[in-house]
C-alpha cells in the first residue's frame, strides 16, 4: 500500500526546521573557524547535518517533526545512497558550482582571440545576465513547490527525491501557501526580467563604444566602467571592488595575485 504524498505545507515546515538547525550549527562552526574561513561554515554545517541524518537513511529533525520521509520516484523505496549524496552536494554547492561554470565560460570568451569583438561583448553580457539570474532559479523552484508540492530544495528534485507521510496529516490543502507560491513566482520572474533588461541596456551601451573589450576603460571582471582603478602586477586594470573582492587571478591573463600586491591608482583616469 502506497503512503500518501506529503503536502506542501508539511514539506515547508520540515525545511524551515532543518534550515533553523543548520543555521544554528553554522553559527557555532563560524565561532570555531578563523575569520577568513567563516564563510565556509554554512555549507559545512549543511553537509554535517545531512550526513548524520539523510545520508544514514534517517529522518532529519524537521522531517521527524512533520512526519514525512524521503522516497525515490517510485514512492515505495528510500532514495539510493548516490541520490541522497548528490542531493546534499547540490544543495550545499549547487549555486557556487553554477557560478564557477559561468565564470569559466567568461574567461574562455575573453581569451578567445578568434571571436569578433561584437560577439565577444555580446557573450560576456549574456553570461553576466545568467549569473544574476542564478539565485532566481531556486526561487522559481521553491514557488512551484509551494503551488504543486514536492521538495523545496532543487537538489532533491534534480535527483528524483520526494516525500510521503508516515503518520496521519491534515487533509486540508493550504490555500495561503499556493498564494505565497504565486507571489514568489511573480517576484522571481520580475527579478529575471530586470536582469535581462539590464543586460540588453548594457549591450546597447557597448554597441556605442569601440568594438572591443578595452581593459583600460572598462573592468573585464564586472563589465562596468572602472571605478577606483587599481593595477595588478601583470599590468592590467580593474575596479578596486573587484581586486579586493572575489577576484584571485587576473581575468585577462590568469596571473595569480594577492591583495597586498594590488596598487590603487588615486589620480589615474581610465582611458587617458
Amino acid at each position: 500500500m502506497a503512503l500518501p504524498t506529503a503536502q506542501p505545507a508539511e514539506v515547508l515546515r520540515a525545511w524551515q526546521k532543518d534550515d533553523l538547525y543548520e543555521k544554528q550549527l553554522a553559527g557555532s562552526l563560524a565561532r570555531l573557524l578563523p575569520s577568513q574561513h567563516a564563510s565556509k561554515a554554512t555549507p559545512a554545517s549543511s553537509i554535517l547535518y545531512k550526513s548524520f541524518t539523510t545520508l544514514k537513511e534517517l529522518q532529519t529533525l524537521g522531517e521527524e517533526y512533520s512526519g514525512i520521509v524521503q522516497v525515490d520516484e517510485s514512492y515505495h523505496k528510500l532514495p539510493t545512497y548516490c541520490s541522497r549524496l548528490t542531493s546534499i552536494l547540490l544543495s550545499a554547492f549547487g549555486e557556487n558550482i553554477t557560478r564557477g561554470i559561468l565564470r569559466h565560460f567568461e574567461r574562455k570568451v575573453v581569451q578567445n582571440a578568434s571571436l569578433k569583438p561584437e560577439a565577444q561583448n555580446t557573450f560576456l553580457v549574456i553570461l553576466k545576465a545568467m549569473n544574476n539570474i542564478v539565485p532566481q532559479v531556486e526561487s522559481i523552484h521553491r514557488a512551484l513547490a509551494y503551488i504543486n508540492g514536492g521538495p523545496i530544495q532543487l537538489g532533491k528534485t534534480a535527483t528524483g527525491i520526494n516525500y510521503v507521510h508516515v503518520r496521519p496529516a491534515a487533509a486540508a490543502y493550504y490555500a495561503h501557501l499556493r498564494l505565497l507560491g504565486i507571489v514568489t513566482l511573480l517576484h522571481a520572474f520580475i527579478a529575471c526580467g530586470q536582469s535581462v533588461y539590464q543586460a540588453k541596456k548594457h549591450m546597447e551601451q557597448m554597441s556605442q563604444l569601440p568594438n572591443e573589450v578595452d581593459s583600460s576603460k572598462s573592468c573585464v571582471a564586472c563589465l562596468e566602467e572602472i571605478v577606483q582603478p587599481c593595477v595588478l602586477q601583470c599590468g592590467h586594470f580593474f575596479c578596486m571592488q573587484c581586486c579586493y573582492g572575489a577576484l584571485e587571478t587576473c581575468a585577462l591573463c590568469r596571473t595569480p595575485f594577492t591583495k597586498n600586491t594590488v596598487i590603487p591608482l588615486m589620480n589615474y583616469i581610465p582611458g587617458s
